[in-house]
């Protein structure tokens, strides 16, 4: 079966909407989400709805948390505090509780799914070195590991010891080896490429496909200005 998996969409309507139509054109029906469909971006609302009914698994990210727990609004930085705020204030009723009701960590057959880390999902730590790598392989019950929050498509394998960011394409998993998983972030891309970056598992064959394409990002952009958010949301995506 192959799942595409999506993290950090972060209401980038336009993002979103453009790997949604690769995704319908290449059949993928089945989709992982890893947290952060909100904050930062001017369409919430739009993105955490088609993620709640779309997504077979869903884990909550720190955004979402934030929404819910305002408290955990004040380890974040000035810009982010404000675009969290700004999305608790305008979020539907109805989807704030069913943020309520996500988890913080998601056990599929032989995958293990988290937004920050496998062996602290709920601190929304990141996974960026090999010594974070091997905490959350300690945890690991399973196979495969997915993660997000970091913005970066990345892999670590435990056997072999290594990571590295991930480029576009395909990376073949053995199968007597365990991994960690990033497939970078939908709504706003940190790896100094602006295309959004999405994944796609494929369990029978056991690949992991890294996914980037070029989407609207202006319309992005200006729609986050005209919305009032902090400017430096805005130009981050160009």
């Amino acid at each position: 079966m192959r799942y595409a998996v999506l993290a950090d969409i972060h209401g980038n309507l336009e993002a979103l909407q453009t790997a949604l139509e690769y995704t319908q054109k290449h059949s993928l029906s089945h989709c992982i989400i890893l947290g952060d469909s909100v904050g930062y971006g001017a369409n919430p609302n739009e993105c955490l709805e088609w993620s709640l009914k779309n997504a077979e698994f869903y884990v909550i990210g720190n955004h979402e948390a934030a929404v819910i727990h305002p408290d955990l609004r004040l380890g974040l930085i000035e810009w982010a505090r404000i675009a969290i705020e700004w999305t608790a204030e305008r979020l539907w009723p109805e989807h704030v509780k069913k943020i309520k009701e996500l988890p913080y960590l998601q056990i599929h057959k032989q995958v293990t799914l988290a937004h920050g880390t496998i062996h602290s999902p709920e601190r929304f730590d990141y996974l960026f070195d090999l010594s974070a790598a091997h905490k959350s392989f300690m945890a690991l019950g399973t196979t495969v590991g997915f993660v997000g929050h970091s913005h970066v498509p990345c892999f670590f394998s435990e056997k072999e010891g290594t990571g590295g960011c991930l480029k576009e394409g395909i990376l073949k998993l053995r199968r007597n080896e365990r991994y960690l998983l990033n497939p970078g972030s939908i709504g706003q891309p940190r790896d100094r490429d602006h295309r959004l970056s999405f994944g796609i598992f494929d369990d029978s064959e056991l690949t992991f496909e890294i996914v980037r394409l070029p989407y609207d990002n202006k319309r992005a952009s200006e729609k986050i200005l005209a919305a009032g958010l902090p400017a430096s949301l805005a130009y981050r995506l160009l």
